[in-house]
């Protein structure tokens, strides 16, 4: 008896080893040492080194606050170990070696165990693995460096398996696995994917309603959805250590919206810009990806070959880089303003789906249907803006996320996952032979005869010109054609795809092949149409050795020049790189720019209306007249960055930097103050006073500065004496109550400060910054930084992760009793 037990756990060992090293070859160059030279990773490497510098020096303990970017900023979104959920422990065992061959094996082991939960027999769950697993979208934004989403995409079968096996097989051990897979799609922190699967557990779980009251057991359904609804909210208590940081935080960042009324005919109210939002929209036409890779022209720099016409102009034309301009084309010509790739499915994957949408009746069929026909329309942002509307403006946490595109990756799951079941009861002989065929017919009939329509006829697509070609008259001669010719190639291979699996299927049908033979044959089809693809957007050349990928962070001489300096807190404006876009400059001081998605709203509206009009005034003047009171002259001018205290402006990185001696410093004090009432009276009056001499102020602060009578003393002194991201202090003398602006940011949720230990009271002045009273005589004032919600976020953390663990442990015990009674009974 315990033999045969033993045995079947064979075909998944073998299924899971068979993954895993499918993982490490698509990715052996990390077994030699090297990494993907991932663009967002250096953005995070840049703009976490104050950070990971703090940590590394204080014993672990978390800084929670940067001032490496955007002038300080919580560093919720950027690198925070939280503490509390003891679920962490096992979360870290999910990867199987370097990451990212470890979330791509990930991927592969958690479709695994989906399939398994719809009863799909081992070796057709392979293959449904790989169809997920090797989708092209995965291996773009493993590229560019998006591993948190990547992660949470990799986990998405793990929780969709767990909550089908609670309806399916056993609703106590269901919950739990679901609790704590949840709580591992949680951990991965990518608010927008996890959403996303909450859509597709809804429509699983109305499906599993729908069933209930037609099989007439709603009692079991409700007593299986009270323990899953239990279980989600261990889930999210469990993550409760990083989720309130990042629920308190995101109100005032822009997916929070503005306060300002100044301009805002596409604002959501409490979230994103539409217009902003919606920017990486996918084209109604442009979902042909799914089927054919480069239908829209692949990748924005894409790779053409050295048989191309263009790479034949460009030799011609004498052009020395031509072996690197033919590797870096702009192929694309869809709508979005660029992109690493198509979302490209898999042909095989998508003539299964539409298959089973032929095969397949009831509630398994329509809540995949359901979810996949809103994921594509959702996908379409503002090509169909009357649904996507609808949804910023009043389902719940929708305005909140960009990028509508990313929606699309629901189908990673829906697509493969009827196909393979499909498939599966295809090989369970589920259907009559004249029913089988004729659905096959239908389905080749509709995916062979896309492909091999544009494949026969490319110009149906439209012209293959886009709006680049403009920039030189070779683009619009050449890229044209090789558009066309790249549709064209890849509708032939799909077209050949499809073929080759029809063929497979019409193969068993006439009893030629086996059970398993289809399986494997079914399986290498598709490891062969998606790794092709995939290696298009992340190949060798990607890799870099750690010392290569380092090399990005030398100092240069305008870096050695300013670190002479030894005040302890200043900023630098690099205008040599993308000012509000890269991070790179963070890595060695504290900037007025940087990259981030979730940057605090007013920030951004200093940048809107003050910082960037600053940075052009300080441009035309180093280009009518480059001379240093020129600049200075301007520098004098520009308020905002004044304030922020930016000493340093970076011109030309192999150049010293210019020395902004008007820069406010850490902070001073003021003659005057003005009371208005709204934000945009805040951004008014600010334009027309000097911050140098007044403050604008909100009155929701007036119940602090109410009857003070500020004698200014013009002898007064503030001076900075320590500084570390989250506690600075200052030396004040001054012979009268004086108000003092500091050049620090000022966040409400987590900032105290305290008068020779004393706590005050803290307001915000000029927008964006802290300001104080700050009584006669001599003081230190202190600023320290101990948000509430990651103290107590990281007990109740451990409070919930506890319970699950505990459930788990309950459930194994009651588990392995039962068993081994059962199994004394047998004797």
């Amino acid at each position: 008896m315990k033999q045969l037990k033993l045995k079947a756990f064979y075909p998944h060992l073998f299924a899971i080893i068979l993954l895993i090293l499918i993982g490490f070859i698509y990715f052996y160059p990390t077994l030699q040492g090297k990494v993907v030279n991932q663009s967002d990773v250096s953005s995070f490497v840049g703009a976490a080194k104050e950070t990971i510098d703090y940590r590394a020096a204080n014993n672990g303990e978390e800084p929670l606050w940067t001032n490496s970017m955007f002038s300080g900023m919580p560093t919720t979104m950027i690198s925070t170990y939280y503490k509390g959920n003891y679920l962490e422990n096992i979360y870290e065992f999910l990867f199987v070696g370097p990451r990212p061959a470890a979330d791509l094996i990930l991927g592969f082991i958690s479709f695994y165990f989906l399939m398994l939960a719809f009863g799909v027999n081992p070796w057709l769950s392979i293959v449904g693995a790989l169809a997920f697993g090797l989708c092209s979208y995965n291996f773009q934004i493993i590229q560019v460096g998006h591993n948190a989403k990547m992660t949470a995409i990799a986990l998405m079968p793990a929780v969709l398996a767990a909550l089908v096996y609670a309806f399916r097989k056993n609703r106590w051990l269901g919950a739990v696995l679901f609790g704590i897979t949840l709580s591992f799609e949680i951990m991965a922190n990518h608010p927008q994917i996890t959403f996303y699967l909450a859509f597709i557990t809804i429509f699983y779980g109305v499906a599993q309603l729908y069933t209930a009251i037609k099989q007439k057991a709603l009692p079991s359904f409700l007593k299986t959805t009270i323990l899953l609804i239990v279980a989600a909210g261990l889930a999210g208590a469990t993550n409760v250590n990083h989720l309130w940081p990042t629920w308190e935080y995101g109100k005032y960042t822009m997916r929070g919206g503005s306060e300002l009324t100044l301009n805002q005919k596409n604002q959501t109210k409490g979230g994103l810009d539409k217009e902003y939002a919606t920017a990486w929209s996918y084209g109604i036409d442009e979902s042909l990806n799914l089927l054919i890779p480069n239908f829209k022209g692949g990748a924005s720099a894409g790779a053409l070959s050295k048989n191309s016409e263009t790479y034949k102009f460009l030799k011609s034309a004498g052009a020395q880089n031509a072996d690197q301009m033919i590797k870096q084309m702009p192929l694309y010509w869809g709508p979005q303003a660029f992109t690493a790739g198509p979302m490209y499915m898999g042909a095989i994957a998508i003539f299964l789906f539409v298959l089973g949408l032929i095969l397949i009746k009831g509630p398994m069929k329509w809540w995949i249907v359901g979810i996949s026909l809103l994921a594509l329309f959702l996908g379409w942002g503002r090509h169909f803006m009357a649904l996507s509307s609808f949804f910023y403006d009043y389902v719940p946490l929708y305005n909140k996320f960009r990028v509508p595109s990313m929606m699309l990756v629901v189908l990673q799951v829906t697509i493969p996952l009827l196909g393979i079941y499909t498939l599966n009861k295809i090989l369970n002989g589920c259907f009559e032979r004249q029913v089988l065929v004729k659905a096959l017919k239908i389905s080749l009939g509709i995916t062979a005869g896309i492909c091999a329509l544009f494949a026969l006829i490319p110009g149906l697509a439209g012209n293959f010109s886009a709006p680049i070609d403009a920039q030189a008259e070779w683009l619009q001669q050449y890229l044209p054609a090789e558009r066309e010719s790249l549709l064209r190639t890849d509708a032939f291979r799909s077209l050949a795809f499809i073929l080759l699996a029809g063929a497979v299927i019409w193969a068993w049908v006439i009893q030629k092949l086996k059970v398993t033979q289809v399986a494997i044959i079914m399986g290498l089809l598709v490891l062969a149409d998606m790794w092709t693809v995939d290696k298009r957007y992340l190949n060798n050349d990607h890799f870099v050795t750690q010392r290569e990928f380092n090399s990005q962070y030398k100092l240069r001489p305008a870096d050695n020049a300013i670190l002479t300096d030894k005040d302890p807190n200043y900023r630098v404006l690099d205008l040599s790189v993308d000012v509000f876009n890269d991070s790179h400059t963070s890595y060695f001081h504290k900037t007025i720019g940087g990259y981030s998605a979730a940057k605090l709203q007013r920030y951004q509206d200093m940048i809107d209306y003050f910082i960037i009009p600053e940075i052009q005034n300080l441009g035309n003047a180093l280009k009518q007249s480059p001379t240093l009171s020129s600049i200075e002259g301007s520098l004098s001018q520009q308020k905002a960055l004044n304030m922020l205290n930016a000493k340093y402006i970076i011109i030309d990185p192999n150049s010293a930097p210019i020395n902004n001696r008007f820069a406010y410093g850490n902070a001073w004090f003021v003659k005057d103050y003005e009371l208005v009432d709204t934000p945009d009276d805040e951004i008014i009056t600010l334009k027309q006073i000097d911050p140098k001499e007044s403050a604008v102020i909100n009155k929701e602060f007036q119940s602090i500065i109410q009857d003070k009578g500020f004698n200014f003393d013009g002898n007064a002194t503030i001076q900075l004496t320590s500084y570390a991201p989250n506690k600075l202090e200052y030396k004040t003398s001054a012979t009268d109550e004086q108000l003092a602006v500091f050049s620090e940011v000022y966040y409400p949720k987590g900032w105290n400060v305290y008068v020779d230990g004393q706590p005050s009271e803290l307001f915000r002045a000029d927008y964006i910054l802290r300001a104080m009273i700050v009584p006669a005589g001599e003081h230190v004032i202190t600023f320290e930084y101990k948000p509430q919600s990651y103290f107590m976020g990281a007990k109740i953390s451990a409070i919930s992760s506890g319970i699950l663990l505990l459930a788990l442990l309950g459930c194994i015990v009651f588990y392995i009793i039962r068993y081994y009674k059962k199994k004394i009974n047998y004797q």
